[in-house]
């Protein structure tokens, strides 16, 4: 008997507490839903300064460029000063958006062996070795998978070309953040 009145005190504590916080939570929830955000400026996002030549002082890491993307005259979010012929960015994050805007405004519709032969010419590349990289890391096939960069699939490719481009020390949270990056500031 003892049991069962300490269960069902138990049971109507819990539903007492249980009840106190979703009186609290609830008004909370609703608010966030009716609060419509200010948009997105990013020209003022921070992601602070990252310094990788801990790890490498190749070209692609210390310029935070995983793409190792060449200077072309446009204007790059996050985009720094530290080398005269390649990108350069503050971080690896905007490195990553800058690659997939380049993705997405030179290279849709490419397959993958297209793309990289466009991206890492023979003349100063291995590419077929980086095609068959890319495609046996993502398991992509190399004439069947298109380059669009409103697929999600678009981060594995983009994380194993800089692999090869010579990126050291990012991390997958790299490469999902740039693609929120361009998604928010270069997919307009």
């Amino acid at each position: 008997m003892f049991n069962i009145i300490r269960t069902i005190v138990t049971f109507v504590v819990f539903f007492f507490i249980g009840f106190c916080a979703y009186s609290i939570i609830r008004p909370l929830w609703a608010h966030e839903a009716t609060v419509e955000e200010a948009p997105l400026n990013c020209d003022e996002i921070d992601l602070g300064t990252y310094d990788y030549t801990q790890v490498s002082t190749n070209r692609p890491t210390r310029n935070n460029n995983p793409g190792n993307i060449r200077k072309t005259g446009r204007d790059y979010y996050g985009e720094t000063s530290n080398d005269p012929a390649f990108e350069s960015f503050a971080a690896p994050e905007w490195g990553y958006a800058a690659m997939f805007d380049l993705l997405d405004r030179l290279y849709t519709g490419l397959t993958l062996s297209e793309a990289i032969y466009k991206w890492a010419p023979p003349v100063e590349n291995d590419t077929e070795r980086y095609v068959k990289f890319v495609a046996k890391k993502t398991g992509y096939d190399r004439n069947e998978y298109k380059v669009n960069v409103n697929d999600p699939s678009i981060m594995n490719f983009a994380k194993y070309m800089s692999v090869l481009e010579g990126m050291k020390g990012f991390s997958d949270a790299d490469v999902d953040l740039g693609y929120l990056i361009w998604k928010e500031c270069y997919n307009d």
